[in-house]
């Protein structure tokens, strides 16, 4: 049994998370049994437009570089390819079975693992990467990820982002409240609100819906908002 003493904020944020389903059983049977139609599922070997759109425009020109739920490893390969140093991260085993397969096929040397995001040790970047792990995550640890990006992320450095747009009927629209209530998993957000969470820290470089049609990269995500951040 585990301590079940409440003495500081991680021991409420530990309770909270015991109330919740487990994520990564739920992200496991997610890749083993392909229940949802997912673009990334369809097109594992894809990267995201607007992670293409950085690096050939020259807006991000990282050398070590965190990725944030890396799913099978799509947007880590690409990025290995540009020269980047990758450390990934995904919660899924099979996910990350997944992706060092994919990695060996491309010749990509990047450093996977199995855990949580919050188990990470402390380190540096130039570039944190999350596409579709932030919405998955309960109100209570945007708060324990803020934390992180602060710590990991050099000043002058980007944070780049993808997740649910509010009003695409894409996922749950719920208050923060509502969701612990309504025990959901995948969470929308407002322009106003990832500017509220993030402006503390970061400087808004832009906030835009993701482009479908782009040729070489991921289809199907035009519900989402791509974001990139710069610490401040």
């Amino acid at each position: 049994m585990t301590n079940q003493d409440i003495l500081n904020v991680e021991d409420v944020f530990n309770m909270l998370d015991s109330k919740l389903a487990d994520q990564a059983t739920q992200w496991n049977n997610f890749y083993s049994k392909r229940w949802a139609k997912a673009p990334f599922i369809v097109h594992p070997d894809l990267p995201d437009e607007n992670l293409k759109e950085y690096f050939k425009s020259g807006a991000i020109a990282p050398k070590t570089v965190l990725e944030l739920g890396c799913g099978e490893g799509r947007n880590a390969v690409y990025m290995a390819k540009q020269g980047c140093e990758i450390i990934a991260v995904d919660l899924s085993e099979l996910a990350i079975a997944n992706a060092k397969v994919f990695a060996e096929n491309n010749n990509c040397n990047i450093n996977f693992m199995c855990k949580s995001i919050f188990e990470l040790d402390s380190n540096t970047y130039d570039f944190i990467y999350d596409s579709g792990c932030f919405h998955h995550l309960p109100p209570h640890r945007r708060i324990s990820y803020v934390e992180l990006l602060r710590r990991s992320l050099k000043r002058g450095s980007y944070y780049g982002l993808i997740c649910f747009a509010w009003g695409e009927k894409c996922a749950d629209e719920v208050t923060d409240w509502e969701y612990y209530e309504k025990r959901r998993v995948g969470v929308a957000f407002t322009r106003e609100k990832l500017e509220q969470l993030f402006s503390k820290d970061f400087e808004v470089v832009e906030i835009r819906k993701y482009k479908d049609g782009i040729e070489g990269t991921l289809q199907g995500l035009g519900f989402m908002w791509t974001a990139l951040f710069k610490r401040k």
